[in-house]
């Protein structure tokens, strides 16, 4: 990067090492009345502050991708929060003190620094929006190239002032396949262009064949302090989402992004399950599971659990609980549950249309089989009929299946008649496993309590 861009890492630091110590000292305050006049207490500061640098610079905080959006700006923060909460009770409890840390000023002390964080990341992204919209601090790019991916380079330099390039070429031998307001020219005027225009970086977008081409505009880069970047055309495989990393020197390229394939996702992801669905245990089960018992026995004969084998993570079957709500039958674990089914009892009725039938899965959650956001589990009748149906369908197994999912609260719940419904879900349930973060989860959950009140049709 150019100009002050270098220095936007070491602003946002700072930024947060002032309001972090700012809001220990005013929590310190606020507890105590007064400022630290404690040994223990300076301590814990420089630990306090010691462990968020080391979080920050793991997680790569300070990279301007990832300071660009409000989602990403707070799922990073609940990332280095996590991790500075679970290293500093480990650091609290091996030097087992006698006289322990006030847990209260722990809590304002965090409070405080996830606000005024969020509030100054958000706050120093907008100005450096506005310094860059008023034509400061950007490189000067070109385009060599006039086919697609040249295209989708134009697009994404006029996207956002805030990723700090100014487009002011394209060069092509074939006629541009899309409109643009920068200069157009030809491959013969590429370096007087970039010489005339003190250009920075050049993006190649032709074809990697053109060795010759590429070697030579390599060489005048170098000797000119040009960065030269290639872009390779991605078009002709099936999926247009690349992700590129390396083993040692190798490129290595892969299809799909997965964010639970990192550990630190995972175990977000696990540990906001673990919490959930023991707090839907303790404050609603416990009171409700003797009263659902109590009808569903008297409904029908049988037992209160409806257990059945389904489709989970890798494909590995697990024991999936439910209320019951059908009476006893031989096509349980064939035959989807329909509208107006004669197998369905009165009570068990009520229990599919209000969703109480799946509160048992918190179970199959604590256990570790499923999630509380993920791709429904189908029956194992199913997960082998679909699969030679429906291409990527087996995709929906890379992460665990949940009680609630993305292709649920957007209408592809309960029966599929058509195959089109299933292809629906799965492509929903694709996308969730492509775009995953804690926040999706929670606006799902959200989602789906709201469309339990709203009564979904295809509740049955």
């Amino acid at each position: 990067m150019k100009g002050y861009s270098r220095y936007f890492w070491f602003i946002h630091f700072l930024g947060d090492i002032i309001l972090i110590n700012f809001a220990f000292l005013c929590s310190y305050f606020y507890k105590f009345g007064s400022l630290i006049s404690d040994d223990r207490y300076t301590f814990l500061l420089l630990i306090f502050n010691f462990i968020w640098m080391f979080t920050a610079f793991i997680l790569d905080l300070y990279a301007i991708k990832r300071i660009s959006r409000i989602d990403r700006i707070l799922l990073n923060l609940l990332k280095a929060g996590f991790i500075n909460v679970f290293v500093l009770a480990a650091i609290l409890f091996s030097l087992n003190d006698d006289s322990p840390f006030s847990r209260e000023h722990l809590y304002y002390t965090y409070a405080g620094v996830f606000s005024l964080v969020l509030f100054w990341r958000y706050t120093s992204v907008k100005l450096i929006y506005l310094y860059r919209r008023y034509g400061y601090n950007y490189d000067r790019v070109i385009i060599i190239g006039g086919g697609e991916v040249a295209k989708g380079l134009n697009d994404y330099f006029f996207s956002d002032n805030i990723l700090g390039f100014k487009l002011l070429g394209v060069f092509s031998d074939i006629s541009i396949s899309f409109n643009t307001n920068v200069n157009i020219g030809n491959l013969s005027e590429i370096k007087q262009f970039a010489l005339d225009n003190e250009i920075d970086e050049i993006y190649y977008t032709r074809a990697l064949t053109n060795t010759e081409e590429i070697k030579d505009l390599v060489d005048f880069s170098d000797q000119n302090l040009i960065r030269f970047k290639v872009i390779p055309d991605f078009s002709g495989f099936p999926l247009r989402r690349v992700n590129i990393d390396f083993f040692d020197n190798v490129p290595v390229l892969s299809f799909r992004k997965e964010p639970l394939k990192d550990n630190i996702n995972r175990l977000l992801k696990r540990v906001f399950d673990i919490v959930f669905s023991s707090l839907v245990i303790l404050l609603i089960l416990s009171w409700l599971y003797p009263l659902l018992a109590f009808l569903i026995k008297i409904s029908s004969k049988g037992p209160i659990f409806f257990k059945q084998k389904r489709s989970g993570l890798d494909n590995n079957e697990f024991m999936c609980l439910k209320f019951r709500s059908m009476k006893k039958n031989s096509a349980s674990d064939s035959k989807q549950a329909t509208k107006d089914d004669n197998r369905v009892t009165k009570v068990g009725s009520f229990l599919r249309k209000s969703s109480l039938d799946e509160f048992p899965q918190f179970f199959n959650v604590l256990k570790g089989d499923m999630s509380i956001v993920g791709p429904r589990p189908h029956m194992i009748a199913h997960t082998d009929q679909y699969s030679a149906l429906i291409k990527k369908y087996m995709v929906r197994q890379l992460v665990k299946p949940g009680i609630t999912g993305a292709a649920q609260v957007r209408g592809f719940r309960g029966e599929t008649k058509e195959l089109g419904e299933m292809e629906g879900r799965v492509k929903w349930d694709i996308w969730y496993i492509e775009n995953w973060s804690l926040l999706l989860d929670i606006n799902i959950i959200l989602r789906t309590v709201f469309n339990i009140f709203k009564k979904d049709e295809k509740a049955f």
